[in-house]
């Protein structure tokens, strides 16, 4: 949910629309959620203060991706989003909190949210 955000504002940045405007407009739709609503505005403010370990996600998540092989589920976008957590991980300053995938996207993808292109 955070990473498709992050990678969001980071294309909204890159191609000239502003990062508020995007976060008005996923308000308005169906995608709508508290998540965006409240982590959203910070991250352009650029806080990314902890909100869940990030380390307890991957974990999360690669069980759910074991139990997905048990039982022979295909689960694609979630080993890509697994993969994204792992590589935040080494990125992010040691697995340390959620938002810590934002600050990744942004260092390796784009130049920092809020300045001009």
């Amino acid at each position: 949910m955070m990473n498709p955000l992050s990678e969001g504002l980071c294309l909204a940045d890159k191609s000239g629309l502003s990062a508020q405007t995007l976060l008005d407009v996923l308000d308005l739709g169906a995608i709508a959620n508290p998540m965006f609503k409240l982590k959203g505005p910070a991250m352009l403010q650029g806080s990314y203060s902890p909100a869940f370990p990030l380390k307890h996600q991957q974990k999360d998540m690669r069980l759910a991706l074991a139990l997905g092989d048990e039982n022979a589920v295909s689960m694609p976008v979630s080993a890509a989003a697994n993969e994204a957590f792992k590589r935040t991980g080494v990125i992010g300053n040691q697995w340390s909190h959620l938002d810590a995938r934002f600050a990744a996207v942004s260092l390796v993808h784009c130049k920092a949210i809020g300045s001009s292109s």
